[in-house]
């Protein structure tokens, strides 16, 4: 397979893999309803969430080893810390802003960098907005679902979302495509400045 098709097919997946997420969506009756399906579904079913957990990996696919290892072991470790915060009842009342100043943040990084940004910037910032996506999907946890399988769920699909996004950049840089990913940065970034200022 040459560049240019290996090209056509990331570009193709990519919108797959969107058009799945809103198909999910508009479709929630006809899944499961147990804790962890219905825990790892979430993280597919919102076009913030999975915009910024595929995001995440697609960044962390340009970093050092050692940072990108720190970035997605904080948000795996956070957002569940902020599902429980969710399902214990505690509220914020600007978590969905939150959420869309991470999409913002997510698509700046990948579309200029963060080699100018300090670590402790950058991995403050991801704790906070895992912590507040978990916070999401904890207060909108259906009421029959067990509430650790829920949340294990919830980590594993995250888990799925990550190493997607770090296959796909490492696919795209293989293939000189690393273009596709400041595109998807630019898409997101864009999604989330409309849907915070609309």
């Amino acid at each position: 397979m040459n560049s240019l098709n290996r090209i056509k097919l990331q570009c193709l997946s990519l919108a797959g893999l969107v058009a799945f997420s809103h198909a999910v969506s508009a479709h929630t009756g006809l899944l499961p309803t147990d804790g962890f399906s219905h825990g790892f579904q979430h993280p597919f079913l919102g076009l913030d969430h999975f915009l910024v957990m595929l995001g995440l990996g697609l960044w962390a696919s340009s970093q050092r080893r050692q940072l990108a290892k720190q970035a997605i072991a904080l948000f795996l470790s956070f957002m569940p810390a902020g599902a429980l915060l969710g399902l214990a009842g505690f509220d914020f009342a600007h978590v969905e802003t939150a959420i869309l100043v991470s999409l913002l943040s997510l698509g700046i990084a990948l579309g200029y960098g963060t080699d100018k940004v300090p670590r402790a910037i950058i991995l403050i910032s991801i704790a906070v907005f895992a912590a507040m996506h978990g916070l999401a999907h904890g207060s909108e946890m259906p009421a029959a679902a067990s509430a650790y399988a829920y949340i294990a769920g919830i980590v594993s699909g995250t888990a799925v979302l990550h190493v997607s996004g770090l296959i796909a950049g490492f696919s795209a840089r293989y293939v000189n495509a690393a273009g596709l990913i400041r595109v998807y940065g630019t898409l997101t970034g864009l999604t989330g400045a409309w849907l915070l200022f609309a």
